[in-house]
C-alpha cells in the first residue's frame, strides 16, 4: 500500500494536466499512488494522462457530470494511503512538496492536517501566505478559508469520518476545513510549496456570486460557534453590516458594535488574543469603508457625524486623526 494517495479530480484541463502531472510524478518521495477522477471530461485530459504508463496512476471514470464535490467525495473514499495529498489539475507542485509535508506531519504526530504557502502564475502574481499554527488558523477561519486543499497533506484516518458537503458549491474545501477544525489540529507550512495557476475559467473567475454567498453561511456558523442571542443579532443585521455595502442605519451600526462587544465577551471558542485581532479588523474595515471610501449608499456628512460618536475610542480617534491629515 502506498505512503500517499494522491487525490487528482479533473475536468476538461488538457492544457494544463502536463504540467501538473509532471510536478507529482518528479516528487522527491516517490511512495504514492494517483487516483484520478475523471468529471466527464469533453477534451483529451484522459488521453494525456494515460500516455504516461505508470502503474501507479489510477483512473476512475464518472459516468455522468456531477461537479468537483463528488470528485473529491470518491477520491477520498476510495484512498487507501496513510496521506491523502490533494491537487488540482491545473496547478504545479513544487518538486519537495511532498516530502516536506509529510516529513512534517511524522514528526508532529498531533497535526493532522498540513498546508503551506501558494504563489499564483499566469494572470497573476499573488503570493497567498497563510497563517501558522492551528489557534491561529482556527480564529482566522472567521474572515476566510486559511487552508488551501488542493495544497494540502492529510491523514486519512483523521478525515475518515468526514465528507464534503454537496450544497457548498465552489465553497466545499472553506466549509470541509470549517466543519473538521473542531476535532483536527491544522498546521501550514511558511514556505512556497504550490503553484496556483489562474485563469478565467477557474471557479473563482466564474461562480464568484455562488462562493461569495456560500462564504457567508459558513462565516455566520463559525460566529455562531460563540453564544449570542441570534434573535436580537440576526443573521440579516450581520450580513447585511458586514458582507454588503447596502444603506445601514446608525442604530444598525450601533446594534452591530454592540454584538462585536457579545462576541469578544462571549468567546469560548476562539483564541481570545486573535478573535480580538480579527474583531478589530472587521471594525475597521468597516469604519474605512463608510468614512473614507464612501461605499455605502445612502451615508451622508450628518449620518458619518452622528455615527463618530458610537464608535470605539479606537475607531473614534483613527476618524478624526486621518481627517485632520485630509
Amino acid at each position: 500500500m502506498a505512503l500517499i494517495t494522491v487525490v487528482l479530480p479533473v475536468y476538461n484541463v488538457e492544457k494544463y494536466i502536463k504540467e501538473c502531472m509532471d510536478s507529482i510524478l518528479n516528487q522527491t518521495i516517490q511512495d504514492f499512488e494517483i487516483i484520478v477522477i475523471d468529471d466527464c471530461s469533453t477534451d483529451n485530459t484522459l488521453d494525456v494522462i494515460r500516455n504516461y504508463k505508470d502503474d501507479r496512476i489510477k483512473i476512475y471514470e464518472k459516468e455522468e457530470n456531477k461537479g468537483l464535490i463528488d470528485s473529491l467525495n470518491i477520491g477520498f473514499k476510495v484512498a487507501k494511503g496513510k496521506y491523502i495529498a490533494r491537487v488540482d489539475g491545473d496547478d504545479i507542485n513544487v518538486l519537495n512538496r511532498f516530502e516536506k509535508q509529510i516529513n512534517f506531519l511524522e514528526l508532529n504526530t498531533d497535526i493532522d492536517a498540513c498546508g503551506c504557502w501558494l504563489q499564483a502564475f499566469s494572470a497573476s502574481k499573488v503570493i497567498i501566505k497563510h497563517k501558522e499554527f492551528h489557534k491561529e488558523i482556527k480564529s482566522y477561519m472567521l474572515l476566510s478559508n486559511p487552508m488551501s486543499l488542493g495544497a494540502t497533506m492529510l491523514r486519512r484516518k483523521s478525515y475518515e469520518g468526514f465528507s464534503f458537503g454537496k450544497k457548498m458549491w465552489h465553497a466545499e474545501d472553506y466549509d470541509f476545513w470549517a466543519r473538521t477544525v473542531w476535532s483536527c489540529r491544522l498546521h501550514n507550512l511558511q514556505e512556497i510549496l504550490y503553484y496556483y495557476r489562474v485563469h478565467d475559467k477557474q471557479v473563482s473567475s466564474q461562480f464568484k456570486q455562488t462562493q461569495l454567498e456560500n462564504d457567508i453561511i459558513i462565516k455566520l456558523n463559525l460566529f455562531k460557534k460563540i453564544n449570542y442571542n441570534q434573535k436580537i443579532f440576526t443573521d440579516a443585521l450581520v450580513t447585511k453590516v458586514m458582507y454588503t455595502n447596502n444603506y445601514i442605519s446608525v442604530a444598525e451600526l450601533y446594534q452591530f458594535l454592540k454584538w462585536t462587544n457579545i462576541i469578544l465577551k462571549n468567546n469560548n471558542c476562539y483564541d481570545s488574543k486573535f478573535l480580538k485581532e480579527i474583531i478589530n479588523e472587521i471594525i475597521r474595515k468597516l469604519v474605512y469603508n463608510i468614512y473614507f471610501v464612501g461605499g455605502r449608499e445612502k451615508i451622508d456628512k450628518k449620518w458619518r457625524l452622528k455615527a463618530l460618536f458610537i464608535l470605539p475610542l479606537r475607531e473614534f480617534l483613527f476618524v478624526v486623526r486621518k481627517k485632520i491629515k485630509l
